[in-house]
């Protein structure tokens, strides 16, 4: 995919604000919602003769933010399916980069959070539960997590920065 905007962008756009309203409304991004998408793009891109470079979006997103959700950090299943579903649309090169940006943002993000929640506490219990099998905090916060998604996509597709 070209530098100039397409109309993929349109269809990412939508669908990664679909994800921030249930994420926001209801701390969840959907299957129904996830699924269909990746399923689109893997068509276009085989309609197009090139199933793979979708494939390899997938790949590389599933790849990179599995741990980040094995390990129980801020990645829920769904956002990470979300990643999955615009690598598709987007390929393995653009997902690379919204996936350093992700990781990069997260921490911050999370600390702010915490921070105006009055649970900045609960990040040396997750902390520890992430090294020992110890249970986590009793009340964990539940962050919405679409918004560093969102802005992690925007920054991949809008700079060069690790172009």
């Amino acid at each position: 995919m070209g530098d100039a905007f397409h109309v993929l962008d349109v269809v990412v756009a939508l669908t990664v604000g679909a994800a921030l309203a249930t994420d926001l409304s209801r701390q969840r991004v959907p299957n129904t919602l996830t699924i269909p998408v990746a399923a689109l793009g893997l068509a276009y891109w085989t309609a197009q003769g090139d199933g793979l470079f979708a494939l390899a979006g997938l790949g590389v997103a599933f790849g990179m933010l599995f741990p980040g959700f094995l390990f129980g950090g801020a990645i829920r299943a769904g956002d990470a399916k979300l990643m999955m579903a615009v690598g598709a649309f987007w390929g393995p090169a653009m997902m690379f980069r919204a996936c350093v940006f992700t990781y990069a943002l997260a921490i911050p993000f999370g600390l702010v959070v915490l921070t105006l929640k009055g649970k900045l506490a609960n990040v040396v219990a997750v902390a520890r539960s992430a090294v020992t099998p110890l249970p986590g905090p009793e009340n964990p916060v539940v962050v919405p997590f679409v918004p560093v998604l969102a802005l992690a996509l925007l920054i991949a597709r809008t700079t060069g920065v690790l172009a």
